[in-house]
């Protein structure tokens, strides 16, 4: 697949200035349109030795903006980051909607390197590519735009472009670009390499071939394709704003004409007898105060035991709470961290997204919290929200929440993989029982500030909320990350079950 960039290209010098005076400024003025944007762009630039890729960025930093450029080049693994799964330091990179992430050869230099040097299996390598592939669809899937560019040099010309002994810094920054590939290693590189970027062009993360033996050429072409998919995405996402904003509108319209007819009785929805798989819970499950206190200090000693050899063996643990309002999730949350070294442990509450968040891809956020090897990392409500409070309150549409189904799933696979453990709890409640603590709250001087108008606006809409929580655990309880549904009636059953899951989940994962 490289033949078409062995052929020998060339761009005069008066020709490219001609190019370069007219194409700056139009980068330039792009990048500015896009400071405003709702997507960022994401350029991996890769090759092989002395094709130019270092160059390249040194370029793109020269003729546009750095201030809004982020150039990233992914070095051998840290602790830190051996400590998470690989993904993490690909997603903490990520640029923010309005601004340009450049790639030393991103996501894809270990994986062919790896394959070229015999270090992993093709079914390993592949299994990569698949991650990369899903990680990529992703981004593009939220509006990201993604270009990747593959520097070639035949093996002969990488040979005239490196000799070993030229003292030329112009030739010493060529051969800096990277270790990638030398002409001892050259076929069996480019064999990796073209299996990896056949198996991961797609139409949202397209590759563009570029021959990197002259300098000029190389340059224009990486340059004139940026620009003009530069443009062409700003029109994109433009008119696709424009007929959003119209279809939020019309359901804005048609929520408030429900709502409206909903007062009557005469029209009010009623609901076909369905049964969910949180009617099969059983809310009579309670616990005497004595009761209580045997078990409350038997699981707390417990998971203190079991994290504590969990911090020894580097196993992390992952928990998320997720329940309805008033369901005793910030009690639980104490009770569970009382058993824990201050040390072990972090709490993520998850409230609506700032700024900086939204300006990133939804999941993004939770990436960035993930701890470190042998940490406890406790989710007070999590990036289920996606399915739940984005989908009910229409936040987006029906084809984005659909797809965050996989996207989650795909997030948990790779926490699993990686040895973490995740625990996932969702404490139920009655509509009534809501009702009962709402009141309760109200009356109560120090527990006023938790009852918001969003409770009793979510209340409202306790028929959707039931069919989003029905289709998450169908959905998303896996092997790997299964669903714990504890009935949260009785508060004392539910503290002492929500340290009993977590206990019990440590405890087989220290099994193995």
């Amino acid at each position: 697949m490289f033949e078409t960039a062995e052929v020998g290209a060339v761009l005069s010098d008066r020709a490219f200035r001609d190019l370069s005076n007219r194409l700056r400024l139009t980068l330039i003025n792009l990048q500015q349109k896009a400071r405003t944007a709702d997507f960022p762009t994401l350029v991996i630039l890769s090759g092989v030795k002395g094709a130019g890729v270092i160059d390249t960025v040194n370029l793109l930093n020269t003729w546009m903006d750095p201030r809004w450029i982020a150039t990233t080049a992914f070095d051998d693994p840290s602790d830190e980051e051996t400590e998470r799964p690989l993904f993490w330091r690909y997603w903490r990179s990520l640029p923010a909607a309005g601004t340009i992430g450049l790639y030393l050869g991103g996501w894809y230099t270990d994986p062919i390197k790896d394959f070229t040097k015999g270090a992993i299996t093709r079914a390993a390598f592949e299994e990569n590519l698949l991650r990369v592939k899903s990680f990529e669809r992703a981004l593009a899937q939220e509006g990201a735009l993604i270009l990747k560019f593959w520097l070639h040099l035949s093996k002969r010309e990488q040979k005239r472009l490196l000799p070993k002994d030229n003292k030329d810094p112009l030739v010493g920054l060529r051969a800096s670009d990277t270790s990638w590939t030398t002409p001892g290693n050259y076929e069996s590189y480019i064999k990796s390499a073209g299996y990896a970027l056949r198996n991961t062009m797609e139409g949202t993360a397209p590759w563009f071939i570029v021959e990197g033996g002259d300098d000029n050429f190389r340059r224009a072409s990486v340059l004139t394709t940026l620009s003009d998919h530069l443009e062409r995405h700003l029109q994109h996402r433009r008119k696709l704003l424009k007929t959003r904003h119209k279809a939020e509108k019309k359901v804005r319209k048609r929520a408030k004409k429900e709502t409206a007819s909903s007062l009557s009785t005469k029209s009010r929805r009623i609901r076909a007898p369905v049964r969910r798989v949180l009617d099969t819970l059983n809310m009579k499950q309670s616990m005497t105060t004595t009761a209580y206190a045997k078990a409350f200090h038997q699981q707390q000693t417990r998971l203190h035991d079991l994290q504590r050899r969990a911090r020894e063996r580097g196993l992390s643990t992952i928990v998320i709470l997720e329940g309805w309002d008033a369901a005793g999730k910030g009690g639980a949350i104490r009770r569970l961290t009382f058993a824990l070294n201050a040390r072990d442990y972090r709490i993520v509450p998850v409230a609506a997204p700032t700024d900086e968040e939204r300006a990133h891809h939804y999941l993004w956020r939770f990436w960035r919290h993930l701890g470190r090897a042998g940490r406890m990392t406790i989710f007070d409500r999590s990036w289920y929200g996606r399915v739940l409070v984005e989908r009910v309150e229409n936040y987006i549409d029906e084809e984005t929440w659909m797809r965050g189904y996989a996207e989650i799933n795909d997030f948990e696979e790779q926490l699993v993989e990686h040895g973490s453990l995740v625990v996932k709890i969702w404490l139920h409640i009655s509509k009534k029982e809501q009702l009962r603590r709402f009141n309760e709250r109200r009356k109560t001087p120090h527990k006023r500030w938790k009852l918001t108008a969003d409770d009793w606006r979510n209340r409202d809409k306790w028929d959707e909320y039931e069919d989003a929580i029905n289709d998450m655990v169908s959905r998303t309880s896996t092997t790997a990350a299964p669903w714990h549904l504890i009935p949260a009636t009785d508060k004392r059953y539910t503290r002492v079950k929500v340290l009993e899951t977590v206990a019990n989940a440590l405890a087989g994962a220290l099994a193995k």
